[in-house]
């Protein structure tokens, strides 16, 4: 199991005191050619709102969006002061398990991801808002490395079939954004999610909560049902659309 350790955040020359008010000329134009051919805002200013925090990123990591922090504020007002473990898979910048922790969801968490760079840029995030005592992370491909039971799993996983389902992405998300984050091949797709849900009913003991794709969330929930979960509702964003899973499991 490897475990991200607190100075690997330097390596890749994250700044954590990145400000605009400090550049140079050379490096406006950087920016202003960037901003031309279409970067994310977030991505040129390092910088990204969720759940009022403000989060470094860069595109090793997806922008933390309205639809994902609706799932955090759902979460929040329903376990707030009421777990102790959380594991976020996927967890990329960070925002999802961060903000839980910073807002009383949990008392200790763990933060998997199959890219080492994105786990640099949570650490890095862990830091600013000073919840390393709280927080690690773990290289992991799913749960393969990950120990232990938790009273709330979530997951923001890659949920677009890579084929099917591109033409509904934003061209500017499919051009900037992190492909891993995104997309699994069509013919994988469901096998993936059934071998990820068999890997979340192992080390849960309490409340799973998933972000997916509203084509997909109606399956996902039968493949849940079929292995035991108790409980599973299809929820709405704030939009209407279908958006998340909700189930429990006790072993």
């Amino acid at each position: 199991m490897k475990e991200i350790s607190q100075k690997k955040i330097n390596d890749k020359n994250l700044n954590l005191d990145s400000d605009l008010g400090v550049v140079s000329q050379d490096e406006l134009e950087v920016l202003k050619n960037s901003f031309i051919e279409g970067v994310p805002f977030q991505y040129l200013l390092n910088k990204a709102d969720f759940y009022y925090s403000e989060f470094f990123v860069d595109p090793s990591v997806l922008i933390p969006r309205p639809e994902t922090e609706n799932l955090v504020d759902l979460i929040v007002k329903r376990h707030k002061g009421k777990i102790e473990r959380v594991l976020d898979v996927g967890t990329g910048s960070g925002a999802i398990l961060l903000s839980l922790i910073k807002h009383g969801v949990g008392q200790s968490g763990l933060g998997v991801d199959i890219s080492t760079r994105a786990l640099e840029v949570a650490l890095l995030n862990t830091k600013r808002l000073h919840l390393e005592d709280q927080v690690r992370f773990i290289n992991s491909d799913k749960l393969n490395n990950v120990e232990g039971t938790f009273d709330l799993i979530v997951s923001n996983p890659p949920y677009i079939k890579a084929q099917s389902h591109r033409e509904l992405v934003h061209p500017k998300v499919n051009q900037f954004e992190p492909h891993e984050a995104l997309y699994l091949p069509d013919d994988f797709y469901t096998f993936w999610f059934e071998d990820f849900f068999s890997e979340i009913r192992s080390h849960l003991r309490g409340f799973f909560y998933m972000e997916g794709h509203e084509l997909e969330l109606d399956a996902q929930a039968e493949i849940l049902l079929k292995l035991g979960f108790k409980n599973v509702e299809v929820l709405r964003d704030l939009s209407g659309c279908k958006r998340y899973l909700e189930a429990s499991f006790h072993p």
